[in-house]
């Protein structure tokens, strides 16, 4: 019976220091090998000029093992022992981590080899914590995301959660490629849980994010906020937005949203300017006059009898112009010009309603524009055998349908640029984490309209500031001659009569070089766009042209007449 139980021992054993080693072994360490994670430095958000609108800087997350720190003791510079356990490790930390010792010494008891004390701490109180050397106190290298420029331009950086995951924006939008990968670091504990002095360690280290260069400037985006958020106030609407862009590129300079806030998580930003359709008014005759011209039906010196109001068997009620007035002869500009709703009805009429419809798809209305943020939306606009009765009319002057902001600028923009379009890009470029640069793709342009008509139409828009009657004559930025249309739309707001203030335009006017839309909603005090929208626009632009460094004009006008 010895012999066979020493046989089964011998035979045991074999099995495991032979045939059980390495599996064993690898049990052994895993059981006292504990293993953390190594945070990636996430990725930078920049202007066009390298400013930077989101960073990630060093931090720590500190911790305390409860099993170990019960072990603990303070010892002054004699080695005489001056004070043991949470107590005391509490009484040291509570000034660093400006936490109050009994809190501090609460979080300290238990049984859990680690619980967090506080996240992110700055480097400079991490090190004063290390060099108190506390047996049982722990820490984890992290990054914690900042925004240096506060409110600058912060819907479109977004923000991230406490897992360091993009919730909205940019953030959001490029999330993968600016997480970067985690490391990890792995080293042998003792039966308590405690980092063994000495043990194995071995590390992995971590892949930090790329960054993404956006085509905003940072410097101008703050000014135009400042300024839209002051008109905002002043006419008591529940939100503005701001588009400026370059209008041989299609790039976004400013897309700056009212009472904007510095990132976070718990608060994200709808970047109105894609995300918000409204109805544009008056900006949309644009559109019905371009596409007359375009058809041949009319010129920028065509007359017309305008009535104060028409009343067609198919609309369901009279239809009018805002200001009474007899019936008067206007050419086509200075029906553009004095915004008469009646008389673009008699531009539209002459162009069929298909052609008419065709064209309002093909300068981008229905459709996204692809910029790189996150829930655009395509805007509002019924399919066109869905379009009866009076609807028919009010598309004609920029109702019954509706755009973002941004859609609305891209039209714009592709008026200044003799009728080629280039959809809007708010991306300049990416460098991974390896340095690689990456220019972004251009859009391909589209000739959405004849070079000659956009021309005809950019002069035709100047009166809208020039004639004694035009609309846009608060938008005058001096020294510069400009090209705009206003809108003021009716809506509803919760069931009451609202409106929507609509400035759009380009300067200058012989040349554009910005596309620029100012959108108030809902304005309460001043609603009319000649009242709120086209003297921001102004403000915006005189911002921008001193900014940007944009020479004034040096040639002088020749406009077509409004009147025979």
């Amino acid at each position: 019976m010895f012999t066979v139980l020493f046989a089964l021992c011998v035979l045991q054993l074999l099995v495991i220091q032979i045939f059980q080693s390495a599996t064993l072994s690898s049990e052994g360490e895993r059981v006292r090998t504990a293993v953390s994670e190594i945070g990636a430095k996430r990725g930078n958000i920049l202007d066009v000029n390298g400013v930077v609108l989101a960073d990630s800087v060093q931090a720590y997350h500190i911790a305390v093992n409860q099993r170990a720190i019960t072990t603990y003791e303070h010892k002054d510079d004699d080695g005489k022992v001056v004070g043991r356990g949470p107590a005391e490790a509490a009484k040291q930390l509570a000034p660093l981590l400006g936490m109050s010792r009994a809190e501090l010494g609460g979080m300290m008891l238990g049984d859990s080899t680690y619980v967090y004390l506080k996240k992110n701490v700055d480097a400079v109180t991490y090190r004063e914590i290390r060099k108190l050397d506390i047996t049982g106190i722990e820490w984890e290298s992290v990054f914690d995301r900042v925004y240096p420029n506060g409110n600058t331009a912060a819907p479109i950086v977004g923000a991230v959660n406490a897992q360091s995951d993009g919730v909205s924006g940019l953030e959001a939008y490029f999330n993968n490629f600016l997480q970067g990968t985690a490391g990890e670091e792995a080293y042998e504990i003792s039966p308590n849980g405690a980092i063994m002095p000495g043990g194995k360690r071995t590390t992995k280290e971590p892949q930090d994010g790329g960054s993404v260069r956006t085509t905003l400037h940072a410097d101008l985006q703050h000014l135009v906020q400042d300024r839209l958020d002051e008109r905002v106030r002043k006419h008591n609407a529940d939100w503005g937005v701001v588009v400026i862009s370059d209008v041989s590129t299609g790039r976004i300079l400013v897309l700056a949203d009212s009472g904007s806030t510095t990132p976070d998580a718990a608060k994200p930003q709808s970047v109105m300017g894609v995300q918000a359709p409204y109805e544009p008014g008056s900006v949309g005759k644009l559109l019905t006059v371009a596409s007359a011209l375009e058809k041949g039906t009319t010129t920028p010196t065509s007359q017309y009898s305008v009535p104060y109001s028409i009343n067609p068997p198919d609309a369901g009620g009279p239809i009018k112009d805002y200001h009474e007035h007899g019936t008067e002869t206007l050419t086509s500009t200075g029906i553009l010009a004095e915004s008469s709703n009646v008389g673009t009805i008699e531009i539209g009429e002459q162009v069929g309603d298909r052609d008419r419809y065709d064209f309002m798809t093909k300068m981008g209305l229905n459709q996204p524009t692809g910029i790189e943020l996150a829930g655009e939306s395509q805007g509002i606009m019924r399919d066109f055998d869905n379009i009866q009765g009076r609807d028919r009319y009010t598309m004609m002057f920029g109702q019954s349908y509706a755009v973002t902001a941004v859609q609305q600028n891209q039209l714009i923009q592709a008026i200044g640029n003799r009728g080629v379009m280039i959809a809007p890009r708010i991306i300049d470029s990416t460098v991974d984490s390896q340095g690689r640069a990456e220019k972004a793709t251009a859009p391909q342009p589209k000739q959405v309209m004849s070079a000659d008509r956009s021309k005809e139409l950019i002069t035709m828009m100047e009166s809208v500031v020039t004639d004694e009657l035009g609309t846009g004559q608060l938008a005058k930025v001096e020294g510069y001659r400009i090209a705009v249309k206003t809108g003021t739309a009716d809506i509803k707001v919760n069931g009451a009569d609202a409106v929507v203030s609509n400035t759009a335009g380009l300067i200058p006017a012989e040349s554009p070089r910005l596309a620029i839309s100012v959108v108030l909603y809902n304005p309460r005090v001043g609603g009319l766009s000649s009242d709120s929208a086209a003297p921001l626009w102004g403000e915006v632009a005189t911002e921008a042209v001193r900014n940007l460094g944009i020479p004034a004009s040096t040639e002088t006008a020749q406009l077509y007449p409004t009147r025979p």
